[in-house]
């Protein structure tokens, strides 16, 4: 995955260490320098929960690259097959979070019903409704 990220500007490892600026192009430093000064900007502004977006969109997408890795280097599947196996089980812990509250909410729905009713059985209609620190303007 990063040697095809990096592939564009010349770079075949990841060995940053020895890298030579002079062989990115004007191209790629306006390119990385206008990202790093956007991200930057959004970091300072008080649109920066937006980030936490950016870097769970960067998290997920590299565990489906570790998924489609183990899953071509484990299996004899193609790399198609094995990127759609790859978001298959990625989206499994959402299908099972979902089937959680789905099932939850039914039970929650009928304790919080039987409440609202109790809560409701207290009160005589036309009685006003006071809190519990209300003090009469006259008395």
């Amino acid at each position: 995955m990063f040697s095809t990220v990096f592939s564009m500007v010349g770079i075949s490892t990841l060995d940053l260490g020895t890298l030579d600026l002079g062989t990115w192009s004007a191209g790629v430093l306006l390119g990385y320098g206008l990202l790093a000064g956007l991200i930057a900007v959004l970091a300072l502004s008080s649109q920066r929960w937006l980030l936490w977006y950016l870097f769970g969109g960067m998290a997920y997408w590299i565990t489906v690259e570790v998924i489609q890795s183990l899953l071509l280097n484990w299996f004899l599947l193609s790399e198609w097959h094995s990127y759609v196996a790859a978001m298959g089980i990625s989206w499994l812990p959402l299908g099972a979070w979902v089937l959680y509250r789905a099932l939850r909410y039914d039970d929650v729905s009928q304790s919080v019903q039987q409440q609202r009713e109790l809560v409701a059985s207290r009160y005589i209609e036309h009685t006003p409704v006071y809190d519990d620190d209300y003090q009469p303007r006259f008395h």
